[in-house]
């Protein structure tokens, strides 16, 4: 897929002159996964949500090449919501739907391959609140793949799932990243974002952003994560770090 993103000094918020983010530098090309990694609170989500335009800039330029697709926490998902994972998928085609027109065959055997193509194409009919936190959360992805997006933002998918699962989650996504698409991937977990590309660390402010091995270091760590303890090297070390000022 061609698709690509740049981010350049961008600041975003919610409150009139007070920035949740600042200072976010950001260049991926296609075939690319990047783990946005810091602590709750940091600003991962703005960051998300201020890629998709709901929350506005400050400052700063945001130029994406291809579409867009977001992919929520499955944990803010309502499950007594009487709709069956298909129906959760075809959400994803409305984009390409008139007003005036229902999902077609085409939207439907979109919606299908989505399905399959995470694994649960025998779950269609399954009330999507009967699934279990994993398959839920790969029904998100199927419908961001339904999009036919290139650019993949994922609010901690792992979160809430089983170690089984969250593997299943990190080789699906690994497979998008090798057809060419973009993939944005919050998560607060040090170990996971090692498997990435790139990490983009962020605590309201840029902390660093590169690969694996030249940005998750101590002192970025602990600028990262404050007076949180973090578990560092495959848990052989362990750092209580201070809070910063911003």
């Amino acid at each position: 897929m061609d698709a690509a993103l740049k981010v350049r000094g961008l600041a975003a918020g919610y409150a009139p002159g007070v920035p949740a983010i600042e200072g976010v530098d950001l260049d991926v090309a296609g075939g690319h996964s990047v783990a946005v990694l810091g602590p709750n609170g940091g600003g991962k989500t703005t960051l998300f949500r201020a890629l998709l335009g709901q929350t506005p800039w400050r400052r700063g330029e945001v130029v994406v090449r291809g579409s867009l697709a977001y992919v929520p926490q499955t944990e803010r998902s309502r499950l007594d919501f009487p709709i069956d994972a298909l129906g959760v998928v075809l959400m994803g085609r409305y984009r390409y739907a008139p007003w005036y027109r229902r999902l077609g065959r085409d939207d439907r055997r979109a919606a299908r391959e989505a399905l399959d193509r995470v694994g649960l194409g025998d779950h269609a009919r399954t009330r999507y609140g009967e699934l279990s936190g994993g398959q839920r959360q790969r029904v998100l992805i199927a419908r961001a793949l339904a999009q036919e997006a290139g650019v993949l933002l994922m609010d901690e998918p792992m979160s809430g799932v089983d170690r089984p699962s969250a593997e299943l989650v990190l080789a699906l996504l690994e497979e998008l990243r090798d057809e060419g698409r973009i993939v944005l991937v919050s998560t607060h977990d040090i170990d996971q974002a090692r498997r990435f590309d790139s990490v983009l660390c962020i605590n309201r402010d840029q902390v660093g952003c590169g690969r694996p091995d030249e940005v998750l270091t101590a002192a970025a760590v602990a600028r990262t994560y404050g007076a949180e303890l973090v578990r560092l090297a495959d848990g052989e070390q362990a750092v209580v770090v201070q809070h910063h000022s911003h």
